[in-house]
């Protein structure tokens, strides 16, 4: 061995952490089945994040599938392994199992650095049990942790990385027992794909909010270092967000990429994964039916001379959705929504916004037509009354929503399936109706273990989703109703009778 090459070359690499994922750092690639063993991909994002690696220790990875992050993760982690001392890692993962691969994938790349690149004699020994990686030489160890609290509290690590953080049951657990135990100069990495959850709410700085957040509501001050990235550091939680799409990659940003991968995946699931679309959900989506041609970008108007529609669904998270309907086609213009607010206070707030809104529909009664939830007019348990009555008192003359669960969901389904000329005859401003398209994107969906659950018995999970969604019903149902009371006419078109003092009223 020429001593003096292996002396220069150890400096290099310790000095040089790129060269050294690129240059030392072989992975295992078994979908590869001409080069099932092979370096890291020398693809300049992941130089970017191997430069942010060394200059934040806290740092968040979403990212699309198959961008080798994990990989690149545990080769920066055996950097150190290798060339510090007294150093202590976590590997984390959803099961015990799956932390312990992550370990054998930190053995795969010890074993496997070349010689000619660092001497064997100049990597610290190390030996390897189930979920364990230490040499004891320098005093430092790698050891695989599932997710969790217990198992983490007791130790002081010198690094934590958490792999597919987003799928954890216990990620808020983890993190409130983890963050501690690195207090003094340690560093936390969590790599994962998206979804909702406590590694969405981490990413956007909203770790104080109860529940999923919407993504367009919080504006990360990003920069865009290169095509397919973003980049921002949190000010709360001190985190620095790295957001990875696989255009990063010169090599995928061609169409046929996306078009090679997209059919073979249910699309909830190509949207999470390769799109970073934060609000896709688990579970199959109650609209499959829905498409982005039933989205508007542009704030709908009003049609003068047609009535305008409007349901309410009460409950702890009361909503209201506003609509119109012109010729075959149903417009959705706003949804609203509250938290533990019952319907003598959400009533006036709603009407208020909507005199704002609509001046020229003003007379409830007249002006509008309005569905309420069927139980609506029964008795309320809690105040001995009707709130089919609050509504009445509010100005509206209301009516009852559809009854039948099966009957409700097909009244959309018909107008999602629709077209009039060429255009979907359902359609929904986004900026307006924010929570209800994250339904029909799939946030309104049925439980993910429904196998046992007989088909006619099968309902939609509860969440934040299901109470604009039934008034959505209430009102498709409704107009579906009023087509067959005509003869399968569509809601005609109001008159206007001029009256004494000279003013226009609907009739």
């Amino acid at each position: 061995m020429d001593v003096t090459k292996a002396i220069e070359n150890y400096i290099y690499y310790k000095n040089n952490k790129w060269a050294y994922i690129t240059d030392c750092v072989y992975t295992r690639d078994e979908v590869d089945v001409k080069a099932p063993i092979k370096t890291l991909p020398n693809k300049e994002y992941l130089r970017l994040y191997t430069k942010i690696f060394e200059m934040c220790p806290l740092l968040a990875i979403p990212k699309t599938r198959r961008m080798t992050f994990s990989w690149t993760t545990i080769g920066l982690y055996t950097h150190d392994f290798i060339f510090q001392k007294v150093r202590f890692f976590a590997f984390v993962s959803k099961k015990e199992e799956d932390a312990n691969e992550l370990v054998l994938r930190a053995k795969f790349i010890l074993d496997h650095i070349p010689e000619d690149k660092i001497a064997r004699e100049l990597i610290p020994k190390y030996n390897y049990t189930f979920n364990n990686l230490k040499a004891p030489e320098v005093d430092s160890k790698i050891q695989g942790f599932p997710q969790g609290a217990d198992q983490l509290r007791q130790f002081t690590f010198s690094g934590v990385f958490g792999d597919e953080s987003a799928f954890w049951d216990q990620a808020e657990e983890f993190y409130s027992a983890t963050l501690p135990t690195i207090d003094g100069g340690g560093r936390m990495t969590l790599v994962s794909s998206v979804a909702p959850g406590f590694f969405k709410r981490l990413c956007f700085d909203a770790m104080d909010v109860k529940g999923d957040i919407n993504v367009a509501e919080y504006t990360p001050d990003y920069k865009v270092p290169m095509q397919g990235v973003r980049l921002w550091r949190n000010p709360k939680n001190k985190f620095v967000v790295l957001e990875i799409h696989y255009s990063s990659d010169p090599t995928k940003r061609d169409p046929s990429y996306r078009a090679s991968i997209e059919p073979t995946m249910p699309r909830q699931q190509y949207l999470r994964e390769y799109e970073l679309h934060w609000d896709t959900y688990t579970g199959h989506s109650v609209y499959p039916e829905f498409a982005d041609i039933h989205i508007i970008n542009e704030e709908p108007k009003p049609t003068a001379g047609l009535p305008m529609l409007i349901a309410f669904d009460f409950g702890l998270t009361p909503a209201a959705v506003v609509a119109q309907f012109e010729g075959q086609t149903v417009t959705f213009f706003k949804e609203f929504t509250a938290v533990n607010m019952g319907a003598e206070r959400f009533l006036p707030m709603v009407v208020a916004e909507l005199k704002l809104m609509f001046p020229t529909y003003s007379d409830l009664k007249k002006n509008w037509k309005c569905w309420v939830d069927p139980s609506g007019f029964n008795r309320n348990d809690n105040d001995e009354r009707k709130t089919a009555d609050t509504v009445r008192k509010a100005g509206f003359n209301p009516m009852p929503g559809g009854i039948t669960w099966e009957g409700r969901r097909k009244s959309v389904a018909d107008f999602l399936n629709t077209l009039d000329k060429g255009k979907p005859t359902l359609q929904i401003y986004e900026k307006g109706c924010p929570v209800s398209v994250k339904g029909f994107k799939g946030g309104y969906h049925y439980p993910e273990k429904s196998i046992d659950i007989a088909p006619n018995q099968l309902r939609p999970v509860k969440n934040s989703a299901s109470h604009p969604h039934d008034c959505i019903q209430y009102i498709c149902g409704g107009i579906k109703n009023i087509r067959v009371e005509q003869g399968g006419l569509s809601i005609p078109s109001p008159q206007y009778h001029k009256e004494q003092n000279g003013k226009s009223v609907y009739r």
